[in-house]
């Protein structure tokens, strides 16, 4: 068989995956949306099946041989296809270095472990998820020597998540972060003390049907194509790609604009980047996207860089006024200060702009430790309470509020954390470049012309695919390296104006 024929097989191999990841995918977003109860057994039984097929294809021998023939034959392929041989190998060589008893081990525990940490949660007992927290330390450290054993573990467990990053970038990184960080909320309690914010300025009775159109409006002008896509509600707001098909959801509360709106713009930055990947390369390396970071960046660029800023609001006041009356008479810093509303809590998923990444922060230093060897499970709860002293000003007064309030380490995502907070640095630092490239986009944001900023981001983030690993995605769209620089001057701006209302 020639090259041109192995690749070609290799391709097709690819969109077979990629269709029956689809079909995962869209059954999983039904389960999630539509499902009646009663079909929920049914379900099971079909994402078992597929799924089941579907590791059958990627292990088969014969795709595995394949991939590995490719492999030696890459300065016979351009660069593109160099790009999906070796992102490929790269993941299946991962795979394949667990062997199907450790695999079968590491799932049943996962799933034994997310059961107990709901208990636990429940009932405030960090004693009975502190056992299955330890086994699943000591997996995931079995699994990140098996993997590489010549790597320090966390780096190993942490490129299953964002390929490039290491724990010395992250290092770097938050380091910065925390020292840049821990200033400004100081700063932002002695603000609250001086005069408690009231961010009320998107609160009161919106009617869902409204809300459902309203944020319909906001998705399509942000681009978010609706011939290749969808806009439902799930309890927990998320983006999922079924080929060519890209479906997000929202939440909508009938008492807070903020619910719906924010979740929506969200997912409609992920949305956009699957939407603008390159379709020609559907299902292979140069089709999808860079990382779980770079995805994150995305979200967060759109939901904070451009849904929080004043231009933003220039434009979306007149258009809620016209949806919602009763909003008329609400002043321009009304409704600003209550989309950027910032104080100190204990919960990340409630935290603001300005505190989040210290929680980030927090989890990826105790979750290293932990890989690491250098703090025990058992004085995890104190560990954690400390450091919410030390970074957030407050602490927990339980463990429900806090090291149980999060569900990755009991399903063993040790490594994923650390994404949140790259995504937020790669936002600020691509929207820093953007618009040295492209000018300021505040006039065309209060227009609510938003193209401008999508297409920069299509050419230099979504077209590229796997072509490079995150970091060195983000120095060729911007020009440096990763740095904290770019979302501190963004932090520091914001705090400045809460300081000035």
């Amino acid at each position: 068989m020639s090259i041109a024929e192995q690749y070609d097989a290799l391709i097709t191999a690819l969109r077979e995956h990629g269709d029956l990841g689809g079909t995962l995918a869209l059954l999983s977003w039904d389960q999630e949306t539509q499902l009646p109860p009663a079909a929920t057994p049914g379900r099971a039984r079909q994402i078992g099946l597929l799924a089941g097929i579907l590791h059958e294809r990627t292990t088969d021998p014969r795709f595995l041989a394949l991939v590995d023939e490719l492999a030696t034959r890459l300065d016979q392929l351009d660069p593109h296809q160099q790009v999906n041989v070796r992102e490929t190998k790269w993941r299946i060589d991962r795979t394949r270095r667990l062997d199907a008893a450790l695999v079968r081990e590491r799932s049943a525990l996962r799933s034994e472990s997310h059961a107990v940490w709901i208990r636990a949660r429940r009932a405030d007992d960090f004693a009975a998820l502190a056992p299955y927290l330890a086994r699943l330390v000591a997996i995931e450290q079995r699994v990140a020597t098996a993997i590489d054993p010549e790597r320090p573990p966390y780096d190993v467990l942490l490129e299953g998540f964002e390929p490039g990053a290491t724990t010395a970038l992250l290092d770097q990184l938050f380091a910065a972060l925390r020292d840049g960080l821990v200033p400004l909320i100081a700063r932002l309690s002695a603000c609250l003390a001086r005069k408690p914010l009231r961010a009320t300025g998107l609160s009161g009775r919106f009617a869902i049907d409204k809300q459902r159109a309203l944020n319909r409006l906001v998705a399509e002008r942000l681009g978010f194509d609706f011939s290749r896509g969808r806009l439902d509600e799930a309890a927990h707001p998320f983006t999922t790609e079924v080929g060519d098909d890209v479906r997000i959801t929202t939440r909508i509360s009938e008492r807070d604009l903020r619910s719906a709106l924010f979740s929506t713009i969200h997912e409609t930055g992920h949305a956009l980047y699957e939407q603008g990947l390159d379709p020609t390369a559907r299902a292979t390396p140069m089709g999808e996207a860079c990382s779980m970071g770079v995805h994150e960046s995305q979200s967060r660029l759109w939901e904070n860089l451009v849904g929080r800023s004043e231009a933003f609001w220039r434009w979306l006041l007149s258009e809620l006024a016209n949806v919602f009356p009763a909003v008329k008479s609400r002043s321009l810093a009304t409704v600003l200060l209550a989309a950027n509303e910032a104080r100190p809590s204990l919960i990340r998923t409630e935290s603001d702009e300005l505190t989040y990444n210290l929680h980030i922060v927090l989890r990826f230093e105790l979750e290293r430790a932990l890989i690491d060897g250098t703090l025990n499970v058992t004085d995890l709860p104190a560990a954690w309470a400390e450091k919410m002293r030390q970074y957030v000003g407050v602490a927990p007064t339980d463990d429900r509020d806090g090291v149980l309030q999060d569900v990755h380490w009991s399903e063993g995502l040790f490594g994923y954390f650390p994404t949140y907070t790259l995504g937020n640095v790669y936002a600020a630092q691509l929207f820093e470049a953007a618009q040295r490239s492209l000018g300021a986009l505040d006039d065309a944001f209060a227009r609510g012309d938003f193209r401008p900023l999508r297409e920069w981001l299509q050419r230099e983030i979504h077209r590229h695919g796997k072509t490079w690993r995150a970091p060195d995605l983000i120095a060729h769209a911007t020009g440096q390296p990763p740095s904290a620089a770019a979302l501190l001057t963004h932090l520091n701006r914001k705090l400045t104006w809460l300081e000035s209302v």
